[in-house]
């Protein structure tokens, strides 16, 4: 991918530099140290200690051909798909130890748990309880400036100021409406010069996803936050799926298929259909307040 292009979707050879190299590697010795401690992280699916069954909804939703990484330490919990995100955020983010951060939906991640090891002063926000106290305890244990909140994005109230707001595939699980109600208020929390960056589904099948285009992202993050893009102003999409929806997979049980007919992600007449191919990814943005 050319120089500058970061509003983007994923490519795994953006996991190709030193820079990324080095990042997975301390994610690594992170994860291992918590670990050794008896310190728990949030995994990708946002809960923690994936079972990692073959059929399960999350090996599944991997897709096809999926590989681990050969630096990963945990793949089990957080495959490369975790890992670029926290990766190209970081990369493009500039964080320096000291720093305010607001990461949105991220309480017991390991994102989070990074961003605090590094030195700045994070605050999470979260629906679950048990991730938000579970957080509590291990900033407490490692004596980390991380505050984590049992807070509904929609609803946020603080009396400072953030550097960075931040938020790591969290605004696909959010009806489309809110998402852009949240994002109309980002502003009003950033500090001078502060920086909004996210990742997202990229044109997951999901009805209640709808983030397909470069026009989606436009609309539903850029526009209502008012915010100056970082980067190339137009969201590039490489081509690339890495991820199926386990609904569209072969192996997929009958009970999750209607489980997921019934929670409206998909039609009734879709309960036969399967797909051969990989179906979506995930995309970051980067903006700023000027």
């Amino acid at each position: 991918m050319a120089e500058g292009i970061i509003n983007k979707t994923m490519e795994l050879s953006d996991l190709d530099s030193a820079g990324s190299r080095d990042i997975i590697v301390e994610l690594g010795d992170l994860i291992k140290k918590l670990r050794n401690k008896g310190l728990r992280i949030s995994s990708w699916y946002g809960r923690f200690d994936l079972m990692g069954e073959d059929t399960s909804f999350e090996v599944l939703n991997r897709g096809y051909s999926y590989e681990p990484l050969s630096l990963a330490v945990d793949d089990r919990n957080f495959p490369w798909f975790l890992l670029w995100e926290i990766v190209w955020v970081t990369m493009h983010s500039e964080f320096h130890s000291g720093q305010k951060v607001l990461d949105l939906g991220g309480s017991s991640s390991l994102f989070s748990y990074y961003l605090a090891s590094k030195g700045l002063d994070v605050t999470t926000v979260d629906l679950q309880a048990a991730l938000v106290e579970n957080a509590n305890l291990v900033a407490k244990e490692m004596g980390w400036n991380l505050a984590n909140h049992v807070m509904n994005m929609s609803e946020m109230s603080f009396t400072s100021k953030f550097d960075n707001i931040t938020s790591i595939c969290v605004y696909e699980h959010i009806p489309m409406y809110k998402r852009v109600s949240i994002n109309k208020r980002i502003a009003s929390l950033l500090a001078e010069g502060g920086r909004f960056s996210i990742t997202f589904d990229y044109k997951n099948p999901s009805r209640f996803t709808m983030i397909n285009t470069p026009l989606d992202v436009y609309t539903q993050f850029i526009e209502p936050s008012g915010l100056s893009v970082r980067g190339n102003a137009v969201f590039v999409d490489t081509g690339e799926c890495y991820l199926l929806h386990p609904f569209y997979h072969p192996q997929t049980s009958w009970k999750n298929r209607l489980r997921e007919v019934g929670a409206g992600h998909f039609r009734p007449w879709e309960l036969f259909k399967t797909k051969t191919a990989n179906d979506y990814t995930f995309g970051a943005l980067f903006q700023e307040k000027r």
